[in-house]
């Protein structure tokens, strides 16, 4: 019996001893220097990573079909439209260059960072280049395109 107890004992105490680590580690990650160190480490992704997406929105009005593009504000500059038959890319670069001299400390720094950022749209018939028209204001591009229909006419086969 007496060893079935030390048993049952040393079961709690590994128990207790787990329970107590994951308590340990569960402080650790919530504790606030992790926290707000955490917290700095996205921000520092975010503001490294400024383009993120292009959001895509279309739709048609009488004459024409307008493609809406939500972008990361840029200069326009930085945007660059490729026309491809019946595909729209649009590729957004930014270059970022940082030079520092200390003359304190005698010492340069050149830090030089390039992103970009493209989608390419299924426009819904061929256009021509001159054919598109567009509007940029900051975060948003408006690509308008006319409409394309054509009448197709029926004969008729009952006069023969």
């Amino acid at each position: 019996m007496k060893e079935k107890d030390e048993l049952i004992n040393k079961n709690e105490e590994q128990k207790i001893e787990s329970l107590d680590f994951f308590k340990i580690v569960d402080q650790f990650f919530r504790s606030e220097p992790l926290k707000q160190f955490m917290s700095e480490f996205d921000s520092i992704m975010q503001q490294s990573l400024p383009l993120n997406s292009i959001a895509v929105n279309t739709f048609e009005t009488d004459k024409t079909c307008v493609i809406e593009l939500q972008i990361p504000p840029v200069k326009k500059e930085q945007i660059n439209l490729e026309l491809y038959d019946q595909y729209l890319t649009i590729q957004i670069t930014n270059r970022e260059e940082i030079k520092e001299y200390n003359e304190n400390s005698s010492t340069f720094r050149n830090y030089t960072s390039l992103d970009s950022l493209s989608k390419t749209i299924l426009l819904p018939y061929p256009v021509k280049e001159h054919e598109i028209k567009t509007t940029y204001k900051k975060g948003s591009l408006l690509v308008t395109i006319p409409k394309k229909s054509k009448t197709i006419l029926i004969q008729d086969d009952s006069q023969s």
